[in-house]
């Protein structure tokens, strides 16, 4: 039923290969229930049907239906690698890899520190595939829907972490319809009693026909004049947007004049100004209001003509008019519209902006332009790669777009350093070591005694290394271990009751999929095993 449900709601369910994904989700999740007393099934499906809907491959929308496999059951990498492929299989690590950085984010309420939040952010763009963000952003929006189910504790922290982790990322990246409903779902949690009092004042101008009817208005308009329109879209600020501006600017509902806003894309410059004649013929200009960003560019040097009218209604309607050119400008270039929403004050390194670059352009050329804009006929604009796809040219840059943008000798590292059990995400310069973050080239701040280096045990991605002076790689945990604290933990592991130890196996293996080659990890393991079996002998411990 599940199945032919989703069949009926995208055509990608009936492709075979896909088939093959729901039936392997559907036995490594069986007997598997949510909080809300659905199959978690339901939950990989609604995952992959918003990841075919944003108009996803059938590579990534069957990563979406195992995107949890890894975690929640029996199924390991190897049988996902042998029936899928290596595409699928390593989608999926990656998905298990943020899911893994995002529960001690939380656990360490990362969101709640500035530096280190942005950090996270980063280093998510950096270290994987761009296509494993977006089944994240997927699999976060379906749990936010569904956030009912849980308790409040746990509604917030879930809330706090997407509004201040994935939200950003999601803007970064242009998937605006997904970061404006992940938007209000955050606020209604974060903040219910103003999301009631905002949403019940909002209930009739927001309304949908009503900027539907606008945009009807305009385009019958133009369509006279013989204007030639590229695109012609609008849409109803979200309820966290108004919210959001209401508090930075100190003003009332009343006070904001963009909380309905129709964008109209033209020909050329000359147009631009043609089609602002129009519009102030067809509405009344509300004095004051038109803001000429064409002729007096801003600083960042974003294009545009702005007007605020008053509707069919008698409430304010911005109208925003430019060219192909000067929007191209404003989604990828230095305006880009994901800065100014970060606040104009906020710095991005070079590196911060070549990734999210590299990364919009994948996205927009393997999907769908995501965005929540109401229209009345189709965008004649293409903001896509040229290239036909599913191919590339031989000479277009992302020819190959999965391996990453160019990297240089030059990028900034960033690692997750887990001591005494608390995460920090750390910023290093190119090429350090396990050695450096002890060191003034490492980090901001001195994490350990230089002097100690001798009586700790470094672990990289859970296993341990040899000596203090390996390399570490985007996207690295490196935890710092007492020798003799290590040792204590695994006496104490073999103390604990059943049940306890079993949920701790349970953590661990998860770690060791995250990480490890099976071969390599049976080996630590045994390594651990006689270790802590050898420490309870001396504790004359059974």
């Amino acid at each position: 039923e599940i199945l032919v449900d989703a069949q009926r709601r995208h055509k990608v369910f009936k492709d075979p290969f896909i088939i093959k994904a729901f039936r392997l989700a559907e036995e490594a999740h069986r007997g598997h229930f949510r909080r809300s007393g659905e199959l978690y099934l339901t939950h990989c499906v609604e995952t992959a049907i918003l990841l075919a809907s944003a108009g996803a491959e059938a590579t990534v929308v069957a990563a979406g239906l195992l995107h949890d496999t890894l975690d929640d059951s029996s199924i390991d990498e190897a049988q996902i690698r042998a029936i899928f492929g290596d595409d699928v299989a390593d989608l999926v690590v990656g998905v298990s890899k943020i899911s893994q950085l995002s529960q001690l984010a939380r656990d360490n309420n990362i969101a709640s520190k500035t530096l280190e939040a942005d950090r996270l952010r980063t280093m998510f763009l950096a270290m994987v595939d761009v296509r494993v963000v977006l089944i994240k952003l997927a699999d976060r929006l379906h749990n936010m829907r569904t956030l009912e189910a849980l308790a409040a504790e746990k509604q917030n922290r879930i809330a706090s972490e997407t509004l201040e982790i994935l939200v950003p990322i999601a803007n970064r990246l242009g998937i605006w319809s997904w970061k404006a409903e992940m938007e209000d779902l955050c606020f209604k949690y974060l903040n219910p009693t103003e999301y009631q009092e905002l949403a019940a004042k909002l209930i009739e101008c927001c309304r949908g026909g009503v900027v539907l009817s606008a945009i009807e208005q305009l385009d019958k308009a133009l369509r006279k004049s013989k204007i030639k329109i590229e695109d012609l879209c609008g849409r109803s600020k979200t309820l966290f947007s108004i919210y959001t501006k209401m508090k930075k600017k100190g003003r009332s509902i009343d006070e904001i004049y963009d909380v309905r806003g129709l964008r109209l894309i033209v020909k050329d410059e000359a147009d631009c100004y043609k089609a602002l004649e129009f519009v102030h013929k067809l509405w009344d200009h509300i004095p004051g209001k038109l803001k000429d960003y064409i002729k007096q560019p801003k600083a960042n040097g974003y294009q545009s003509l702005h007007t605020v009218v008053s509707g069919k209604d008698g409430l304010p309607l911005e109208v925003q008019i430019r060219t192909k050119e000067m929007h191209s400008h404003a989604e990828f270039g230095m305006a880009a519209h994901w800065r100014y929403k970060e606040g104009n004050d906020t710095k991005h390194s070079a590196f911060l902006l070549q990734r999210v670059e590299w990364a919009r352009w994948i996205l927009t050329w393997h999907s769908e332009i995501m965005d929540n804009k109401l229209r009345v006929s189709p965008s004649h604009m293409d903001l896509k790669s040229s290239c036909p796809f599913p191919f590339h040219k031989d000479d277009c840059r992302h020819a190959h777009p999965f391996s990453g943008p160019p990297e240089s000798e030059d990028d900034p590292l960033f690692v997750i350093m887990l001591k005494d059990e608390t995460m920090i995400v750390q910023e290093l310069p190119p090429g350090c070591t396990a050695a450096d973050l002890v060191t003034e080239r490492g980090a901001d701040h001195f994490l350990l005694d230089p002097g100690v280096l001798s009586e700790m045990t470094p672990r990289v991605n859970h296993q341990e290394v040899e000596n203090f002076h390996q390399k570490l790689r985007m996207g690295d945990v490196v935890e710092i271990v007492d020798k003799e604290e290590r040792s204590k933990v695994l006496v104490t592991m073999a103390r604990v009751p059943a049940k306890a130890s079993n949920e701790i196996s349970v953590y661990r293996e998860q770690i060791r999929r995250m990480y490890a080659a099976d071969r390599s990890c049976k080996v630590d393991a045994r390594k651990i095993f006689e270790l802590a079996k050898e420490n309870t002998q001396v504790a004359g411990l059974t």
